[in-house]
Formats: C-alpha cells, sequence, structure tokens
C-alpha cells in the first residue's frame, strides 16, 4: 500500500526538520553524526576520516545526539 498524501506530507515535514536540525549542530558533530548514522561507519573509521581519535569522536556524537534532541523535541538532554 502507498502512503496517503497526509502522511507523505508529514514524512516530508519530519525530513525538513531533522535537516534543520542537522545544519544547526557544530559542524565537527554534524560532521561525525552523519558519518555515523547515515553513512554506518564506525567510530575508528570516523575518526580516520576526520583526523581525530575516537574518544573525541564519542564526544562529538554524544553532544549531536543530545543537541538533536534538544532541537527536534524541545528538551535539554544535557542533564
Amino acid at each position: 500500500d502507498e502512503p496517503g498524501p497526509d502522511r507523505k506530507a508529514m514524512a516530508r515535514e519530519e525530513l525538513r526538520r531533522l535537516q534543520s536540525a542537522l545544519d544547526n549542530l557544530p559542524p565537527r558533530c554534524r560532521q561525525a553524526v552523519v558519518l555515523k548514522k547515515i553513512e554506518g561507519l564506525s567510530r575508528k573509521e570516523i575518526a580516520q576520516r576526520m583526523g581525530s581519535i575516537e574518544d573525541t569522536v564519542h564526544r562529538h556524537l554524544t553532544e549531536g545526539r543530545h543537541a538533536l534532541a534538544d532541537l527536534l523535541y524541545g528538551e535539554d538532554w544535557t542533564k
């Protein structure tokens, strides 16, 4: 079954919100999140690609997830 026009509109709006939230992340956090969640790279692979260490990538991913949650759902997840 094909989703109806209302479901398609809702999905497009969700994608716009996600893109806007990603655009508002600090550049290094955004890069780490995209490499992990969209490209499916491991932390080790991300560290190599970013010229960083895995601990820093872990920090970028954690900060990115918290910021996305705050931007998308309006809650401060850092507490």
